[in-house]
């Protein structure tokens, strides 16, 4: 396993500001409209997207915000994202890496789509934590992850997914998805 570095990912971006289809793929759209539907409807006061790329999830998932947030951890994909989201005034982009730049707020919807298996489990275990003094009680996480093992991630989707199913501070809520994504929904206790 060669797990993908922000400068990986950053290499991805520049070579293809879209390397994952992210706009254009039927399976980002079916994942997104299941993602959103598992959000809820909102309106949520203080939301985070982990891992949120080029914007597009954003973007659909922006107009149920108060106000949102996103981290990104590449430099190109962030700005990508900043030029799609223009004039959406309750938004903030940001570049850094998961954890450390997850911000002290109270969140009351946490989105992790595709990002928590490409951490070490040591930086799964320490995202958790921050997440969990950064959530609200009744707050919701919705993980989605493609099943499909890779050599550039350290975790598959099973095993993050096991790994939030055991934490005692979430309960599970909803718990599925397709033969392609595990599509999870948990709740702060």
């Amino acid at each position: 396993m060669v797990r993908m570095s922000l400068a990986d990912f950053e290499a991805r971006y520049r070579v293809d500001p879209d390397p994952w289809g992210y706009s254009t793929s039927d399976y980002e759209s079916e994942k997104y409209a299941a993602t959103l539907a598992a959000c809820g409807d909102g309106p949520f006061s203080d939301a985070l997207e982990l891992g949120a790329s080029i914007g597009v999830f954003t973007k659909l998932l922006a107009p149920r915000c108060e106000h949102l947030t996103t981290i990104d951890g590449a430099p190109t994909a962030v700005a990508g994202a900043r030029g799609r989201l223009v004039g959406v005034p309750h938004l903030d982009v940001i570049l850094g890496e998961i954890p450390d730049a997850i911000p002290i707020r109270r969140f009351d919807l946490v989105v992790a789509s595709e990002i928590l298996y490409y951490l070490t489990a040591c930086d799964v275990a320490r995202t958790l934590a921050r997440l969990e003094s950064s959530m609200i009680p009744g707050g919701r996480l919705v993980a989605a992850h493609w099943r499909p093992p890779g050599p550039e991630r350290p975790l598959d989707a099973d095993e993050v997914h096991a790994i939030l199913g055991e934490l005692p501070w979430l309960q599970s809520m909803t718990s599925g998805g397709t033969d392609d994504y595990r599509l999870d929904v948990l709740e702060r206790v």
